[in-house]
């Protein structure tokens, strides 16, 4: 599953798998998860992803997700005996 990082400080996005806490490559700080997946990110459109970035940079960040839990992976789901 992949996962949308937005940096509340300098605005810089960043997708990834598997991490749970990121911290921005452009000015170190720790980096908030959003609330989109990527496959709901991916569908939007420019201008309402610069919005949702708006959204979290005016936001407080005692409000902001900076640690998402990790979902549950079965070895059956990633096809490991397949």
């Amino acid at each position: 599953m992949m996962y949308v990082f937005i940096c509340p400080k300098c605005k810089a996005t960043r997708m990834v798998s598997l991490l749970r806490k990121l911290d921005c490559q452009c000015c170190s700080s720790p980096m908030a998860n959003c609330e989109l997946d990527y496959m709901e990110w991916i569908n939007l459109t420019p201008k309402q992803r610069q919005k949702m970035i708006d959204l979290y940079h005016n936001a407080d960040p005692a409000k902001l997700c900076f640690m998402r839990p990790m979902p549950f992976y079965d070895r059956w789901e990633r096809n490991y005996y397949m």
